[in-house]
């Protein structure tokens, strides 16, 4: 999900799906991290590293970690 924030800056949720965890409703949209970049400028390949492990600890439990 991507939107303009203030200062002309891009506010990003990553988000999971997810229709295997255990004892609750599915399917579940999960916010895994929030970043945020200045407008054109690129996530760096750290954060998207940082962002796909933090999912992957997530789906890596089961029953899941929900708060």
């Amino acid at each position: 999900m991507r939107l303009d924030g203030p200062g002309r800056h891009h506010c990003r949720l990553f988000c999971e799906s997810d229709d295997s965890a255990e004892g609750v409703a599915k399917p579940l949209l999960v916010v895994i991290n929030g970043r945020d970049k200045p407008l054109r400028a690129e996530l760096a390949v750290r954060g998207h590293r940082a962002v796909r492990k933090l999912g992957q600890e997530y789906l890596g439990r089961n029953p899941r970690s929900l708060a």
